[in-house]
Formats: structure tokens, C-alpha cells, sequence
């Protein structure tokens, strides 16, 4: 399911966002030579625990001020073929895309084309009384108490290898009638307040999702990011799970976006962390907007207070990040408290990463 974000991964994920390595490189950086070089050693120690090159893997990035400074990759892309994971290899980046999503709301109420106060009904005119009392601002933090479409289809009989489309999932969600809990009054993850978020962002602009954030956000900041759910992308990873003692191919059908559905490199996605310090797109109004109505999000074991904000979440000591899961492919996204390291680990196969990216946190920017 694409990251039915628990509260365990919430309070865990500034513990658990790295990985990789079989090769690992340093990339020309901002900071001192020396520097770099002995942070790129001990983060190929690091990864060296991660064994087994002939398998599924993973790839990892690290972007200071906007500039990589390491990349490291480890393990096969591609079984069949014994092609290795590099640098380039793309991934499905799962519920990490969310923060794309609610960027380009916020894009288009900074341009007086919505309000987050706007219900629902609004704009979407064909869900039942409780889009009357559910505004974007619930369905960006969770609060809505809309049931995730995925429960919905899957009850409906579909399975993953079995195509299912956006709208689809908008017309199982019309039919809902009951919500999980009364709109605002819990915290509640579901991929259905993003579908929907998309829906508003193409009525609202006249372009579907994808298109709004090629020419708003990935072209601006000269970022190779595209939203294809399940296109077979150039440079794609194949993504696997465990099977009765081997790997088995995912193969999934389902095409909807806003929860997910972005395809990227660890690279890519970690120069876009950059923004959450610059503003270069959004400018000062969007970096304030990310996390001024963050929600507060239940505890889990650690016990830390994170909040869930405009798709991504706030932790207590100031950093920002998501993880994500799609279908065999698992990333984590995490930038700084100070806001100028992003690390960046996605695999393609599901991982435990918390060891892992706690030292390469440690590594790269020690909170």
C-alpha cells in the first residue's frame, strides 16, 4: 500500500531514512575537500553492512545547500537482466510525491485561485453533505476522516494487478457516506485526502497534476522528476518482494496520483530539499505555509512530538521529512532542522533503513 503512514514510521522516520551502498562517490561540494571526503569514507563503512549485491537494493544521496555531495548504491535493479543499481536508477517514491501535491495547492492559493478553507464541495461537486464541512486544509493534514480509496477498491474486488483508474477511486470515494470519524476531530493517514487534493489542483488550474507540477516546480528548479504511476520509465528499477525463498516481480496496475506515483533518483529528490531552505519556488509564503498548521500526530514508541504539515512531517527537533512504499519500492526522504542537508535513500524491495540512516544522519548533518 503506498505509505499507510503509522505512527511508528512518523516517530521513526528521523531514524530511518538511509542505506546503500556497493559503490559510493563524492560529488563537488560546498564544503571543504577534507571534509567531504572523510564523511564519504565513513559513510562507506556505513553501507558496507548492507550485503548482498547479487539482490534487490538500494540507492542514497545527500544534497548540501542544494549541491550533492555523496551518492552511494548497492545491490541488482533488474534480477533478470544482473543490471546493477546506479546512480540514475529511477524510483517510485511512493508517499514521499504528497509533498509535491500539497505544493502545488499551496502554489495556487498563493495565486488567489483557492483558499485552504475552501470545503471541498467547492470545487468537487459530487461527493456527498460531509465535502460540505471537509476543506482542503483536512484533506492536506489528514483530518478529514475520509477512508483510504485503496481499502475501498480492494473491497470492490480489484486487485493490484488488475488496472484501476483516478477516476475510479474518485467514484468510490463519492460513495462514501460515512466517514471514519467526524471531519477535524482525529488524525488519520489516508491516501484518499491526496487523490482528492489532486482532483482539486486540475479543476482549479485546467491541468492534470503531473502537467501543473512539470511546469511549476520540476522545470523551474531544473529537477528530472515526472508523475507516470505505473509507466514503465527509462532507467526504472524493477521492484520485488519476498517470496517462498526468492524474489518475486511486483506488478501492479493502478493509476492513481497525489498520494504517489512520482518517479525519480535519491539525487534528484535530495537538490529538491534545497527549496524548504531557499523558497526558490513558492518563495517565503510556501516555506511558512509547509508547517505553520501542522497537525499533531499521536506518538508512537520514541515518544517524540511530530506534527504532519503540508505533506511532509515536522519533527519535535525542527527536521522535515516522509517515507514512502509502493508496491516493493521503499524511500525516505529527511532534511535538516537548519534546512541545508537533505538525505535521500530509496530501494527496491522493502528494507528496515533505521540503523542505517541514523548513521548516515549522524554522518551528514548530526542533530
Amino acid at each position: 500500500m503506498r505509505a499507510s503512514l503509522s505512527t511508528a514510521v512518523l516517530c521513526c522516520l528521523i531514524v530511518c531514512v538511509a542505506c546503500v551502498q556497493g559503490q559510493s562517490e563524492v560529488a563537488p561540494a560546498p564544503t571543504p575537500a577534507g571534509d567531504s571526503a572523510s564523511r564519504a569514507d565513513r559513510a562507506q563503512e556505513v553501507l558496507e553492512l548492507l550485503a548482498n549485491v547479487d539482490e534487490p537494493g538500494c540507492s542514497a544521496a545527500v544534497a548540501q545547500r542544494g549541491e550533492v555531495v555523496w551518492r552511494g548504491v548497492q545491490g541488482l535493479a533488474d534480477l533478470a537482466s544482473k543490471s546493477p543499481i546506479t546512480a540514475s536508477t529511477v524510483f517510485d517514491i511512493g508517499s514521499v510525491s504528497k509533498q509535491f501535491t500539497a505544493a502545488a495547492v499551496l502554489l495556487l492559493r498563493d495565486a488567489g485561485k483557492l483558499q485552504l478553507e475552501d470545503p471541498l464541495a467547492d470545487h468537487l461537486t459530487e461527493f456527498p453533505g460531509w465535502s460540505q464541512q471537509t476543506t482542503l486544509a483536512h484533506l492536506m493534514h489528514h483530518t478529514s476522516g475520509i477512508p483510504d480509496y485503496q481499502r475501498l477498491l480492494e473491497d470492490q474486488g480489484f486487485e493490484l494487478s488488475e488496472r484501476t483508474t483516478q477516476r475510479q477511486a474518485v467514484e468510490a470515494l463519492a460513495r462514501v457516506r460515512v466517514l471514519d470519524f467526524s471531519t477535524g476531530s482525529n488524525w488519520a493517514y489516508s491516501n484518499s485526502n491526496y487523490v482528492l487534493l489532486a482532483e482539486v489542483v486540475r479543476k482549479v488550474s485546467g491541468r492534470p497534476l503531473g502537467q501543473y507540477l512539470t511546469t511549476e516546480i520540476f522545470e523551474p528548479l531544473n529537477l528530472d522528476m515526472v508523475v507516470e504511476p505505473n509507466a514503465r520509465v527509462p532507467g526504472k528499477a524493477v521492484s520485488y518482494r519476498d517470496g517462498a525463498g526468492q524474489y518475486e516481480v511486483v506488478d501492479h496496475q493502478w493509476e492513481q496520483v497525489g498520494d504517489g506515483a512520482i518517479q525519480t533518483t535519491p539525487a534528484e529528490l535530495a537538490r529538491w530539499g534545497d527549496n524548504y531552505r531557499t523558497g526558490e519556488v513558492g518563495g517565503a509564503d510556501w516555506q511558512a505555509a509547509v508547517v505553520a498548521d501542522a497537525v499533531d500526530v499521536p506518538p508512537g514508541p520514541t515518544g517524540e512530538k511530530n506534527r504532519y504539515g503540508a505533506g511532509i512531517v515536522k519533527g519535535e527537533k525542527g527536521w522535515l521529512g516522509h517515507p514512502g512504499g509502493w508496491e516493493g519500492f521503499v524511500t525516505s526522504f529527511w532534511v535538516s532542522p537548519d534546512r541545508a542537508t537533505s538525505v535521500v535513500v530509496a530501494c527496491n524491495k522493502y528494507f528496515d533503513l533505521t540503523d542505517l540512516e541514523k548513521s548516515l544522519i549522524e554522518i551528514w548533518s548530526p542533530i
